[in-house]
């Protein structure tokens, strides 16, 4: 395991810490410091973020803002908007056509 996946996972862990239990609110779990430092570790983490959110299966996190902020993209339609596991798999497949 590289550095990077030790710090990625490091911050996951630390984000899940941190996110409000409460809330369900997207803004609130990105603006978590751990989320804002995986952001922080660049486009180089897309990957990372990409196989944890395949790995994640049926209930994906929500790593959607990040892979926006880090790549420019948004791969997932209108259609798609709201369903989790479907902006979930429109990721994973924008990923592969650039892998």
């Amino acid at each position: 395991m590289t550095e990077q996946q030790r710090r990625f996972n490091r911050l996951v862990a630390e984000w899940h810490e941190q996110r409000p239990a409460a809330s369900s609110s997207i803004t609130d779990m990105a603006m978590c410091p751990a989320y804002q430092s995986i952001i922080g570790m660049g486009p180089s983490v897309v990957p990372l973020i990409l196989s944890r959110l395949e790995s994640e299966g049926s209930e994906p996190d929500h790593w959607f803002w990040a892979l926006r902020a880090l790549t420019g993209a948004n791969p997932v339609t209108e259609n798609e908007c709201g369903d989790i596991a479907k902006m979930a798999r429109a990721w994973i497949d924008w990923g592969k056509i650039r892998a």
